[in-house]
């Protein structure tokens, strides 16, 4: 499955969030990370994945907890699937 994360956190914390995502060392075998993105002046991260399920993300999010944000994960499909699909 396919699926977006986006990471709001607290402006005060953007050095640690950052340090974290550049030491963050992905689960092999439950996750494959595709593309991150960090939203400029938004104080948001971004990250595209294939997981086989919503509980795979857990292991990215929860050491992001301490920082003050919030993670939001969503199911998602390339457009041109999803106008086929309907």
């Amino acid at each position: 499955m396919l699926f977006v994360l986006w990471y709001q956190f607290e402006p005060e914390h953007a050095h640690q969030v950052l340090e974290l995502w550049k030491h963050f060392k992905f689960p092999p075998s439950d996750v494959n990370v595709l593309q991150r993105y960090l939203l400029v002046g938004r104080h948001m991260s971004v990250a595209i994945f294939e997981a086989p399920d919503e509980r795979s993300l857990l292991k990215i999010t929860a050491p992001f907890s301490s920082y003050g944000g919030v993670a939001h994960v969503a199911p998602a499909m390339p457009l041109e699937e999803a106008i086929k699909a309907v």
